[in-house]
């Protein structure tokens, strides 16, 4: 319930125009991007069916989206063995070294890394 409210929410909300949704602190402060800069522009964009202004906002929604999918399915029809899958610390290590990659890369300056700072 709780996730059909929040995409409900973005898909009327346009977080590049509104003041209802958070701004990322990271960002505000040291004018760094974050692994989540773009994300909520991100999902907005892929509710209303704007693939690649999505990616050019934040590539790894296309990552975080279906692992939140599988984790919600699970849940939904009771499948232990994704759940237990997703929590072994071999995953959850490995997810937080792809965030953290991601997010050095982003924040340097030249090509093809300035590709990923998000589009505001």
């Amino acid at each position: 319930m709780v996730a059909f409210a929040i995409t409900a929410f973005y898909f009327v909300v346009n977080p590049s125009k509104s003041h209802f949704t958070p701004a990322c602190i990271l960002h505000k402060t040291t004018g760094l991007y974050c692994f989540g800069c773009g994300g909520q522009r991100a999902f907005h964009s892929l509710l209303h069916g704007r693939f690649s202004e999505a990616l050019q906002n934040n590539i790894l929604i296309y990552l975080i989206l279906p692992i939140i999918t599988i984790i919600l399915t699970a849940e939904i029809i009771n499948q232990k063995k994704a759940i237990e899958f997703i929590q072994k610390p071999v995953f959850m290590w490995g997810f937080i070294f792809l965030l953290l990659v991601f997010m050095i890369l982003r924040n340097l300056p030249f090509y093809p890394f300035n590709l990923m700072i998000p589009n505001n």
